[in-house]
């Protein structure tokens, strides 16, 4: 029943993934209860029907597309759901369920940042565990800074089994024309509607809720795919078939994707601080390992748009006067990363976040709460002294680091500084063995993580990113993405099979 395309990922397994989550959180809304008989239900009944073979690409395909809804709705898609069943704990409850059901966890063994990540999981577990009776579910919600790394070990590990890294690289060049063609018209009417957009049932979020530093990180990874070439690259290994014809493919039409992406990073780049600097560190790591021709295309265009804006003095209102798209936004936009602006708002938000940090720091580092940090479930704006919000909604610093330290401790953040170290470097090593030798696609590969890795680790430097579901669910399945993508060339330059025994 589940006919297979590459592996065992399947194009009917992608549909009964979509159609058995979308029941299970659609029911979720009127009977939480029901939802999770669905699901176990479902899921038990495509074990039968896919002799739990095909189970695997059913989770998979399920994740991508949450991973779709995410980056096209932002945060109104993760309220697809009611507490504390929301759309993306199915999914992990799903990828979790496989795993047991039919998984080779094992295949991570020879990886040493599946080991880092587990001391990771184990430090956070440890210091949200002793807060559950307190805090009750404040303490599960914050948690998932930390546990929603458990979709890295589910992706890295049910990539694996399917053999689907290569698939997980082509059906995401799939998805980048749809997104450079949704997001210029989203932005603008999510910033101009002159109505209210609608919202889910009990959401505190309209259904299209797009956030620029969100929409800046996808922007770079697009934009370091572009670069590398690597949709090129990917329809040469194995010719991908595009849905909607051949006029969709990223392999032509170059000047239409690069429009749409300037028009798309307008918002992002003159009016946030994070988006500007997380599309710049992409870039940045791409220009440093593989400057090439491709460069000349997006060069022109953004020559000839800063061109106009400065000639033309062009200056389009967005509502706020942050908002506002000119030369003189961006300008204030680059000034405001390391210093004063003399403008009140970007200027009050760049101190408001300085003195939070450093009280973190002083009560951490230098402070009682060096090993244990607060805990996971208290309120840190509130308990810092640092709420904004009078409903006390704000409930972390704008910074995904510092909050690990402030939750966890210094044994924490040394932990995730070190995962997200070793990830890099691993990164850096397979990208130079694999240009060594003369694996372009693979090479290209570790650079694209690499950037887009980047990307995420800027953002959360500068909101509460990591700790939503469109910015953690997200940046953990890249992270499993690149913990597949390094097992597999492993294996393959040891001239050991690229899959587990058992998995072709």
């Amino acid at each position: 029943m589940l006919r297979t395309v590459s592996g065992e990922w399947t194009r009917s397994s992608w549909g009964l993934a979509a159609l058995l989550g979308l029941l299970a959180s659609a029911l979720v809304l009127w009977n939480p209860a029901g939802a999770v008989v669905v699901t176990l239900a479902g899921s038990g009944v495509l074990a039968v029907l896919g002799q739990r073979r095909g189970l695997p690409g059913v989770a998979l395909g399920f994740l991508g597309a949450c991973l779709l809804g995410y980056a096209l709705l932002g945060r109104g898609f993760a309220y697809l759901g009611a507490p504390p069943l929301y759309i993306g704990e199915v999914a992990l409850f799903l990828g979790l369920l496989v795993l047991a059901l039919n998984g080779r966890v094992r295949s991570l063994a020879a990886s040493p940042v599946a080991y880092a990540l587990l001391v990771f999981l184990l430090i956070g577990a440890a210091a949200t565990l002793p807060y559950l009776g307190r805090y009750g579910i404040d303490a599960l919600r914050d948690a998932v800074l930390w546990a929603y790394g458990l979709f890295a070990l589910v992706v890295a590990a049910l990539l694996l089994r399917v053999g689907g890294v290569l698939e997980a690289a082509r059906q995401y060049t799939r998805f980048v024309p749809l997104l450079l063609l949704w997001l210029p018209p989203a932005l603008l009417l999510y910033e101009l509607a002159p109505f209210p957009l609608p919202q889910l049932p009990g959401a505190n979020a309209a259904l299209l809720d797009l956030k620029g530093g969100d929409v800046a990180v996808h922007l770079a990874g697009v934009a370091a795919l572009l670069l590398l070439g690597l949709p090129r690259l990917l329809d040469r290994e194995t010719p991908i078939r595009w849905l909607g014809g051949r006029s969709l493919r990223l392999t032509r039409l170059d000047w239409l994707w690069w429009t749409l992406w300037f028009a798309a990073a307008a918002i992002p780049v003159f009016r946030v601080r994070a988006g500007l600097l997380a599309i710049a560190a992409a870039v940045l790591v791409v220009l440093l390992f593989r400057p090439g021709t491709r460069w000349w295309k997006p060069l022109v265009l953004f020559a000839f748009i800063l061109t106009c804006f400065l000639t033309f003095n062009v200056s389009i209102k967005l509502g706020e006067s942050r908002n506002t798209i000119s030369a003189q936004s961006l300008l204030l936009n680059v000034q405001s990363i390391t210093g004063n602006t003399g403008e009140g708002y970007r200027d009050g938000s760049r101190r408001w976040r300085l003195e939070w940090w450093q009280n973190i720091v002083n009560y951490t580092v230098h402070g009682p709460y060096f090993w244990t940090g607060k805990g996971y479930g208290i309120n840190l704006a509130d308990a810092d002294g640092f709420q904004v919000n009078e409903d006390s909604s704000l409930r972390s610093p704008h910074n995904g680091h510092l909050n690990i330290l402030a939750r966890s401790g210094v044994p924490g953040l040394t932990a995730w500084v070190l995962l997200q170290g070793l990830f890099a470097l691993s990164l850096l090593r397979a990208y130079r063995r694999a240009a060594a030798a003369g694996e372009e696609l693979w090479a290209r590969l570790n650079l694209w993580v690499l950037a887009y890795w980047a990307a995420f680790m800027i953002n959360a430097a500068f909101d509460v990113f990591l700790e939503g579901p469109q910015g953690g669910i997200w940046f953990w399945s890249l992270f499993g993405f690149g913990i597949a993508l390094l097992e597999v060339q492993r294996r393959r330059f040891a001239g050991r099979p690229a899959l587990p025994e058992g998995a072709r």
